[in-house]
């Protein structure tokens, strides 16, 4: 029993953790750094100069 409520315990840990950094909104979430990332990544490429 013990050994059970332990395992359940640790799921909704883990369910809990991924709803708020990686599904959750806002700037703590994951998905939101790493737009952030891509949209710099984007921007840097475009002010580069290549071939002109």
């Amino acid at each position: 029993m013990k050994n059970l409520i332990i395992i359940i315990g640790t799921i909704l840990l883990g369910v809990i953790i991924v709803n708020t950094m990686v599904l959750g909104e806002g700037q703590v979430s994951l998905r939101e750094a790493a737009q952030g990332v891509v949209e710099q990544g984007v921007e840097s490429i475009e002010s580069m100069e290549i071939g002109e």
